[in-house]
């Protein structure tokens, strides 16, 4: 009966209410071949895409750097900016050349903009305040914007408060837009 074989990957992995729980195993004590095979299939299937991923190192590495972010509110005077674009301030917060990897503080006014730029390596930006946009999309307060080696974009401070994120990178950044 296919209305049983419907509940069969949930009953699997406990997900039934008891009553349909209970229905399905009274269905099962009749003998259904059908769904005791779909049973035993889910069963072995279904625990593997359930269980936790180890991610390999690189991304472990990079998702350790992205969360040691500083809290809100940031000290402007803890930091020693530098303006490599008019309205755009960016300060360095750890750096370690061995593994090409730096980490920044980045505080920009709306309607400032970083011109097109290359990245060397990988970079994930997360916005802590504010917001921007690049040729994909905008992003906001706990979003993460994320870089592959190689590719091109430009960043727009949208309207509203100053945009102030943290920025871990992995490589030269070349600026191909003056």
């Amino acid at each position: 009966m296919d209305s049983f074989r419907d509940l069969v990957e949930a009953f699997a992995v406990g997900a039934l209410p008891p009553e349909e729980a209970a229905r399905l195993e009274g269905h099962l004590r009749t003998g259904c071949e059908s769904c005791r095979a779909e049973l035993a299939r889910s069963r072995g299937v279904l625990p593997q895409l359930s269980s936790p991923v180890k991610p390999e190192a690189r991304v472990r590495e990079q998702l350790i750097d992205i969360s040691e972010a500083p809290a809100l509110p940031i000290d402007p005077g803890a930091f020693r900016w530098e303006e490599p674009f008019p309205g755009f301030r960016m300060a360095t917060v750890k750096e370690d050349p061995a593994r090409s990897f730096r980490a920044s503080l980045l505080w920009a006014k709306p309607g400032a903009r970083f011109p097109a730029h290359r990245h060397g390596g990988d970079e994930s930006v997360l916005v802590l305040q504010g917001a921007y946009r690049d040729e994909e999309r905008s992003y906001g307060p706990g979003d993460i914007a994320h870089r592959r080696p190689g590719s091109v974009h430009s960043i727009e401070i949208l309207p509203g408060e100053d945009c102030i994120s943290y920025a871990v990178s992995y490589g030269e950044i070349e600026v191909v837009e003056p």
